[in-house]
């Protein structure tokens, strides 16, 4: 399900780094645009807290207090795990073939591991059981839990990226209901809107019905999700959104267009009332490319389309013209024929997906253990996301300032990520020798980090580092260009 961006998304105002100054991040400040310092605090600070009232009820356990260093290895065990595809935690703690992993056993025990896991908590502890006891009420938050991470990640993913292409996606994710159409019966659902690339811009876990006293709406439960998804886009910027069925409906099409956001999507026809097309058997007997559309007074329209079966679809900006053709197996003749296309089809196919690639990203590295604690697995899930939010606006930085140099594949990517948490506060190995923005300047005089023996002046902004750089040394340069 899919929604189609022209200009940057609107989002909290920040200074966001130009292009040319991007080229000096590593993987690690990537990563720390939507996962970031102030809210590794925020969970820190919470965890210690909950750790503290567990044992004050009496809970008898192992606990000393968890420091920002801890918690990055941690994390970095979480993302590593994705990587390896154990199917038991403990495996990665093992010694025997065909495992013994040199990480994560040469940086935390498995017991510190699994405090950190059992005692791990996202929310403040007092305001969580202010909001249990609000529990049965209107004001209960069901997504307390989870509020302080899932609110910074988003604001992260509308305010760090400025797509370049025309579009997003909206779509259900299979995230704890259930759905006897999925592989994975139950799960907790969640709604996100992603771009063409696979970039989450926005996302929402599915609550169910919120307050059963509250009045339909005219466009349905399944329009409301798009109405919120869209609801921190600009009005009259031509926005366009794609989305499949489950959401598609009339009203909902003529409730965006008053914004000035247009829409294109698959359709029930029980959701379109007074509009006859031809049936499907007679479009079959006309053959492969056949169709039949109609257009309503707000100039929306409904598109009927055979190929192997018939698809309809809702348009409020794009229609028939211009034909197109598309080439198709013809298995009575063995061999390819071209079969007719309308625009709105094309456009559909064309910018559909987003979401799909994001899920296939998502489940490609993805960490598979089992927690009691239900907001654990989201939590997993938005280390995941930003990962990949990461790795795509890494990927595009890269087309741009350095088109001849090959990006990292997503699992080289995920390691790196991994490998710069674990010594994070320390200077990243590839940044020494990278060649870009080591500026000189004038600081109190230190040992030079190069030489021996030597004092210096001179410090390197990116690398901190004092290094010699006068008419008798120039270790500034030796130093970065040394193996």
């Amino acid at each position: 399900h899919c929604l189609h961006l022209l200009p940057p998304i609107a989002g909290r105002i920040v200074m966001r780094p130009v292009l040319n100054k991007m080229a000096s991040w590593t993987v690690l400040q990537l990563f720390q645009l939507f996962f970031s310092n102030a809210t590794v605090k925020t969970i820190i600070d919470n965890t210690n807290t909950h750790a503290e009232r567990r044992r004050e009820a009496g809970k008898k356990y192992s606990w000393t207090i968890l420091t920002k260093k801890e918690f990055y290895i941690f994390l970095a065990i979480v993302i590593y795990t994705g990587l390896v595809g154990v199917k038991a935690r403990p495996d990665l703690w093992r010694t025997d073939f065909p495992y013994n992993f040199r990480f994560p056993r040469s940086k935390m025990t498995r017991a510190r591991f699994e405090a950190i896991t059992w005692t791990l908590h996202l929310s403040d502890p007092e305001e969580d059981e202010e909001n249990e006891r609000k529990k049965g009420t209107p004001d209960y938050d069901r997504l307390f839990k989870i509020k302080p991470l899932y609110t910074e990640i988003v604001t992260a993913c509308k305010s760090f990226y400025q797509p370049q292409k025309t579009l997003a996606s909206m779509r259900k994710s299979n995230l704890r209901c259930y759905m006897p159409g999925k592989p994975h019966k139950w799960g907790f659902k969640m709604w996100g809107r992603a771009g063409q690339s696979g970039y989450l811009y926005d996302f929402d876990v599915c609550q169910g019905r919120e307050n059963p006293d509250k009045e339909k709406s005219d466009v349905g439960a399944t329009g409301d999700v798009v109405l919120k998804m869209t609801s921190t886009l600009p009005a009259g910027k031509n926005h366009k959104v794609f989305a499949d069925n489950f959401f598609t409906s009339v009203p909902l099409v003529e409730h965006l267009k008053q914004r000035g956001i247009y829409y294109i999507g698959t359709v029930r026809m029980n959701r379109v009332k007074n509009c006859r097309l031809i049936d499907e058997k007679e479009l079959k007997t006309k053959g492969r490319g056949s169709l039949d559309f109609r257009v309503n007074q707000e100039d929306n329209i409904i598109v009927r389309w055979y190929d192997n079966k018939a698809v309809n679809l809702l348009s409020s900006f794009v229609g028939v013209e211009p034909l197109g053709n598309v080439k198709r197996w013809d298995r009575k003749a063995k061999t390819y024929i071209m079969v007719p296309r309308p625009a709105i089809v094309d456009t559909y196919n064309r910018f559909m997906g987003g979401v799909d690639l994001l899920d296939m990203l998502s489940a490609l590295y993805k960490f598979n253990f089992r927690s009691r604690r239900w907001y654990i697995y989201i939590w997993w899930h938005t280390v995941t996301v930003a990962v990949i939010n990461a790795w795509l606006r890494y990927r595009r930085d890269m087309e741009k300032l350095q088109p001849r140099q090959k990006a990292l594949p997503l699992r080289r990517f995920q390691a790196s990520v991994g490998s710069a948490l674990t010594s994070a506060g320390k200077l990243p190995p590839d940044v020494r020798k990278d060649g870009l923005y080591h500026f000189p300047t004038w600081e109190t005089r230190q040992r030079c980090k190069h030489c021996v023996g030597h004092f210096a002046h001179v410090y390197c902004e990116k690398c901190r580092v004092h290094l010699c750089l006068n008419k008798d040394r120039n270790c500034f340069q030796a130093y970065h260009n040394s193996k």
